[in-house]
């Protein structure tokens, strides 16, 4: 789902109207600060543990930036901001792929001498690929649903086969060919994004996180230490040689990460010249007096991003359509956007405006308590008890407690706010075990195009009980198979005017969520830090920073 931590603020999103900091929209750092230096040991903070440090499992902005620096895939997304991070190009792989079939094989050719990190120490093979994509069906991952579409998924995700037939690797030949089902324009994003890099073939079907042993990449950095609640470094990876201007080289020499930072102490140790970089955003309160008396250190990034309540189809009252609605109706987006900050993008969409064509603004919810008390009278749900859960990170406790009290309003009765921490809430949000009737939940880019938000969140027939993305059980026939049409078509208008049309008739027969918000993230670092260049799929490159020398 690509889930990140709750901002604790969130920074004015004027970003149509041009307005920013010393960050300009192309969400890159900008000022005088000359060439990169190479060297210097980055301090860095986090408020917890990162979800994982399993390409395979992890789905959380934080487990990516890091992943990002450690790991690689046949393809990667330009190391650049704006719409230029989503130019595909190869890293591991020789090119570009050759893709036949009418778009239903593509086949790589793999760079030969690409070493794993300590203690592996051996040379990539295609099988190692073959091996992650297959590895991903036994450990519960959330990036099923990206793979299914490969010939022969579905049957190894039902244990009816040993392999996935439509993945062919040839280690002799250095040569790895993927057979599709159907066309499908994304499929090269979905080969960029950690879930299909490379791993050692026999990594444990297990989380790998606290495994030294495994939780081995190809990137320029690895991981030396992780204990959780307490520390992670990160260093150079030995066995690294730049191949490509596409997996740079980074320039720093070790990063040290401090887990259990608030974002409130984040800020006073940056001030104090005793942290560089945090991982979460700026504190509401500290925001404003920071950008002015720090314009230089203070950076506004745009952010691909939906946030959003989900309602659990499956679960009473919430099974009711009229119910849905009804709560749609009730929330009045401005009061959330007030609660984020009295900043951001007011919205009942589920792309954000970074989608250019594919985000149509709509506003079939504008706010009618008189209309949701009707309609929930008319559902026969008067007094249903609903349970709301939410993460612990800031400010979702407040905006679930604020949901708490228009449920009320209407007519429900919300009886608890369960309120768990955001180092399990994810992962818990995301098993059916779980299964909460309402919960707050936000998304993150993948990759920039319709299909990551619209198939991985509302695609009904991938709904699975574990890493299940589409937490609302959304499962509507008629939108699974316009979503399935839309992904076969070609990247371009027509396939983005497809999705702006499903995420208006998601809202008008489904209604299983409630978007409210779409996000920018601000950050406050310290002064001798440079090279802030954020994506929406990993936000800021680790690689990329640097620090000055004092």
């Amino acid at each position: 789902m690509h889930l990140r931590t709750p901002i604790a603020a969130v920074a004015a999103l004027m970003l149509a109207a041009g307005c920013g900091s010393s960050a300009g929209s192309s969400g890159t750092s900008t000022g005088a600060a000359g060439p990169p230096v190479n060297g210097g040991t980055l301090r860095a903070g986090i408020p917890s543990n990162p979800d994982h440090l399993d390409t395979g499992i992890s789905y959380a902005v934080e487990g990516w930036e890091i992943l990002e620096a450690t790991g690689n895939g046949l393809l990667t997304f330009r190391k650049a901001s704006g719409g230029a991070q989503a130019q595909i190009l190869p890293d591991i792989a020789t090119a570009m792929p050759v893709v036949g079939d009418g778009g239903r094989t593509y086949t790589f050719h793999v760079r030969p001498g690409i070493r794993f990190a300590p203690p592996v120490n051996r040379a990539v093979r295609p099988s190692d690929f073959k091996y992650a994509i297959e590895r991903l069906f036994r450990v519960g991952s959330p990036g099923v649903g990206f793979y299914t579409g490969i010939v022969g998924a579905n049957a190894y995700a039902a244990h009816h086969a040993s392999a996935i037939s439509g993945i062919v690797a040839d280690d002799r030949a250095m040569t790895i060919t993927f057979h599709l089902l159907a066309p499908d324009g994304a499929f090269l994003d979905d080969m960029a994004i950690p879930f299909a890099f490379a791993v050692p073939a026999g990594t444990p079907f297990r989380d790998i996180s606290t495994d030294p042993r495994w939780r081995v990449g190809t990137g320029p950095y690895m991981i030396k230490t992780y204990v959780p609640n307490q520390q992670l470094v990160l260093v150079r990876n030995p066995n690294f040689r730049q191949w490509t201007p596409a997996s740079p080289n980074g320039h720093l020499n070790e990063i040290d990460i401090t887990i259990g930072i608030t974002p409130e102490q984040a800020v006073n140790e940056t001030i104090d010249g005793q942290l560089d970089w945090y991982f979460e955003a700026v504190p509401t309160d500290r925001w404003t007096a920071l950008r002015r008396q720090y314009p230089n250190q203070t950076f506004l990034f745009p952010r691909n991003n939906v946030t959003y309540f989900s309602m659990n189809e499956r679960k009473y009252p919430f099974t009711k359509l009229a119910v849905r609605q009804a709560v749609n109706y009730a929330v009045d987006r401005t009061a959330l956007l007030k609660i984020f900050g009295g900043q951001g993008i007011a919205s009942e969409t589920v792309l954000p405006p970074g989608f250019g064509a594919a985000y149509q603004p709509h506003n079939l919810y504008p706010h009618d308590l008189a209309k949701a008390r009707a309609l929930i009278r008319q559902a026969g749900a008067t007094g249903a008890q609903v349970q709301i859960w939410t993460t612990n990170a800031d400010p979702a406790p407040q905006a679930s407690q604020y949901l708490a009290g228009v449920l009320d309003s209407i007519g429900l009765k919300a009886t608890q706010v369960k309120v768990l921490d955001d180092g399990v809430y994810w992962d818990t949000l995301l098993s059916q075990s779980s299964d909460p009737q309402i919960a707050f939940n936000h998304f993150d880019q993948d990759y920039p195009e319709g299909e990551d938000f619209i198939n991985t969140l509302l695609n009904g027939q991938n709904i699975v009980k574990v890493g299940n993305n589409d937490v609302s059980n959304t499962n509507d026939p008629m939108l699974n198979a316009m979503i399935d049409q839309t992904m076969r078509m070609p990247l371009g208008a027509a396939r983005d005017a497809r999705w702006a049309t499903i995420d208006r008739l998601f809202m008008q027969r489904d209604a299983g969520w409630v978007p409210f918000l779409h996000l920018a993230e601000p950050k406050f670092v310290s002064a001798r830090l440079h090279g802030l260049v954020f994506t929406g799929s990993y936000f800021e490159l680790l690689p990329e920073m640097w620090l000055s020398r004092s």
